[in-house]
């Protein structure tokens, strides 16, 4: 995969974009799908096939217009790309999919051998917390929680998410909004291999106790105003500067993914959508070489 990512260029356009990230995805796609899904029944009767459908879900993705305007933005200006399925039929097929982008998000290359990681959580709003009393949509998931960034309250779901220190995201975590972050770590931790972690003052507490105890990760919070131990200085420093590289990334997902905001109706929707995001934020980061993704798509 490396060679074959080293001959891949900056695209000029979208559809240069679109055979970039089918590269990828079918490269992935062929290694790793079991043969049960792979010659499914009635497969081969398909119009387009899985990689194909992914990609332009992908592309969707990275052109930051949601699923049916995108689908019919591409119909309008790129017809040869999703002329072969109709756009009910296109959503129905993406959610059928979830737990093959699950599979090829996990696969896809990143530094999972890094010891240092970086954890946060940012709030996914399904209704807006005036009308979440008469709101139905996904309510069994949700529930009211308090974003301290935003200092605001809000009703919906949070994702909990650990990157690495280049940005690149390595897994996440989707919890009710009243969920600790804490609590949620301790179950994100046995998703992947961790031994050095860094956290914000929401993971303040016995959390790095346990976790050095059970799992030997050691896990570096900054502390609150009032600690009665207080981080050197210095080490302080260096925890923010290391906590701007998580910043950035959901800067990237929450203002060109839109990643807040919840348009699905149903929880699998849901999980589908989130793991579009991530997959389309890690294809174009191993694209652009880097996790600035504007560079991949700022078209000359």
């Amino acid at each position: 995969m490396n060679d074959l990512l080293n001959d891949i260029t900056k695209p000029q356009n979208i559809e240069e974009l679109y055979q970039s990230i089918l590269l990828i995805v079918t490269l992935i796609y062929n290694t790793n799908t079991p043969d049960s899904v792979k010659y499914r029944k009635n497969k081969d009767k398909a119009k387009m096939n899985d990689s194909e459908l992914i990609s332009i879900q992908l592309l969707i993705e990275c052109i930051g217009k949601t699923q049916n305007a995108g689908y019919l933005y591409l119909k309008a200006n790129h017809p040869n790309l999703v002329n072969y399925v109709e756009r009910s039929r296109f959503n129905r097929l993406i959610s059928s999919l979830f737990t093959v982008v699950r599979m090829i998000r996990k696969r896809i290359q990143r530094n999972e051998t890094c010891e240092h990681k970086i954890v946060d959580s940012f709030p996914l709003i399904v209704n807006k917390f005036g009308r979440a009393y008469f709101g139905k949509r996904l309510r069994d998931y949700s529930s009211y929680g308090y974003c301290a960034s935003k200092k605001e309250k809000y009703y919906g779901m949070k994702v909990h998410v650990i990157i690495d220190l280049n940005g690149n995201p390595i897994d996440y975590l989707l919890t009710k909004a009243n969920i600790d972050d804490r609590e949620a770590l301790y179950e994100l931790s046995q998703m992947m291999n961790i031994t050095i972690l860094f956290g914000d003052k929401g993971y303040v507490g016995n959390i790095g106790k346990e976790l050095r105890e059970e799992k030997g990760i050691r896990l570096y919070a900054l502390k609150r105003d009032n600690s009665k131990e207080p981080l050197p200085k210095a080490f302080r420093n260096r925890i923010s500067k290391l906590r701007r590289r998580i910043e950035s990334t959901f800067n990237q997902l929450i203002e060109h993914f839109d990643m807040e905001r919840v348009r699905a109706k149903s929880f699998l929707s849901l999980q589908t959508m989130l793991e579009m995001k991530f997959l389309c934020f890690n294809i174009l980061t191993l694209i652009g070489k880097s996790t600035a993704i504007s560079n991949v798509l700022n078209f000359d």
